[in-house]
């Protein structure tokens, strides 16, 4: 088999897989609008390695061209559309704020204005700066942000699998966004060999991403992170099943620690610190707050304790005159618009406007660690 007989059996590869992937997790959740938005980019990916054998005809054999005519210019559209899409994504399923920033909305549909209105290269003569240096930046800027929420959060968050989606994640963004629109829209000259070699090894390197999800991970392991989003309050927490003496022990401790000893009021604790103080491994003591209490989120844990502390002494009639930064660091806030952000998403209503009612509604406190043994 030749070199271009190979490449050529690399981009069906690609087509084929990535279509069984839209389908798997199509399936699974038919309904979810993070499933779907993943379907829409798996979309977005064949239309890449479509046209690519146009887009890189001089550097193809006819044999192993695709005669596109006027439908590559929508193949482009979408397929440019990728880093935009997949930064929503990584919100949505990564994110610890509710509210989505405006101005990267904003250069999100400038980018789909520029991407409509240019063909691909071979079509009307523009500025390289137009249609190839600033979307190229704009999708640069689209994969940073979804790094960011990739990354921002890991620690805290307490699913495993999710966890796991985000290493597969970055190796996506690093490996294909980046490398796409960096690479070969800035970075390298369009109509170069460098330029197709380079799209040659992202390709090669998509397959094997691809293939790495279809067969080795369960559906369990995809389905779990599109089905949740990390910074979405859980729901109410699941009520502590019989648990073996291990977990009980676990259990005991980390109530203890919570509810007597008031740890959280620890200026960035986190679950490492908690782990080492309750006596358990860091991963177990994860597992056990999001089975067995029922919380997706680390930080969501800790915000029920502190604003639940914070009510306290916003309602003590003693403690009218202390202003509300001293309360927010005293039960472990570092930042006053942290402590206002996570006080909104559970009271809905500032700390201010709170204190200034009458009578000041008690927030529903975090579930009572009380451990049932079997």
């Amino acid at each position: 088999m030749t070199t271009d007989a190979l490449l050529f059996a690399v981009d069906i590869a690609n087509i084929i897989c990535s279509a069984l992937f839209g389908a798997r997790v199509l399936a699974m959740r038919p309904r979810s609008a993070n499933t779907q938005l993943l379907a829409l980019i798996v979309f977005n990916s064949m239309c890449h390695f479509v046209l690519s054998r146009y887009e890189y005809r001089v550097w193809i054999p006819a044999a192993y061209q695709f005669d596109l005519s006027g439908g590559a210019s929508i193949l482009n559209f979408f397929r440019n559309l990728t880093p935009g899409l997949f930064m929503f994504l990584c919100f949505r399923m990564f994110a610890d704020t509710p509210r989505f920033p405006r101005w990267l909305l904003v250069l999100f549909l400038f980018e789909v204005c520029l991407e409509a209105s240019w063909t691909v290269p071979g079509g009307a003569q523009a500025s390289p700066i137009i249609t190839r240096i600033v979307p190229g930046l704009l999708q640069g800027s689209f994969a940073a942000s979804a790094i960011y929420w990739t990354f921002a959060s890991w620690r805290v968050d307490l699913m495993e699998t999710r966890r796991h989606a985000r290493a597969i994640v970055a190796a996506v963004i690093g490996l294909n966004i980046i490398g796409s629109t960096l690479l070969l829209r800035v970075l390298i000259p369009m109509n170069s060999a460098a330029n197709y070699q380079a799209h040659v090894v992202l390709v090669i390197s998509n397959l094997l991403i691809v293939m790495f999800i279809l067969i080795f991970l369960g559906d369990g392991d995809v389905e779990a992170p599109l089905g949740v989003a990390a910074g979405a309050p859980a729901e109410s927490p699941a009520p502590v099943s019989v648990t073996s003496p291990e977990v009980a022990t676990v259990l005991t401790q980390l109530g203890r620690l919570m509810e007597t000893e008031r740890v959280y009021q620890q200026p960035s604790l986190s679950v490492k610190e908690l782990a080492d103080l309750v006596g358990a491994p860091e991963y177990r003591l994860r597992k056990i707050i999001h089975e067995q209490l029922g919380y997706q989120n680390f930080n969501a844990f800790l915000h029920e304790y502190r604003i639940r502390d914070a009510c306290q002494q916003l309602r003590d009639p003693k403690m009218q005159r202390i202003p509300i930064l001293t309360i927010a660091l005293s039960i472990g806030y570092q930042s006053i618009n942290t402590f206002n952000r996570g006080f909104r998403e559970i009271l809905g209503m500032t700390p201010s406007a709170y204190r200034s009612l009458t009578e000041p509604p008690i927030p529903p406190g975090p579930k009572r660690i009380s451990p049932k043994t079997s």
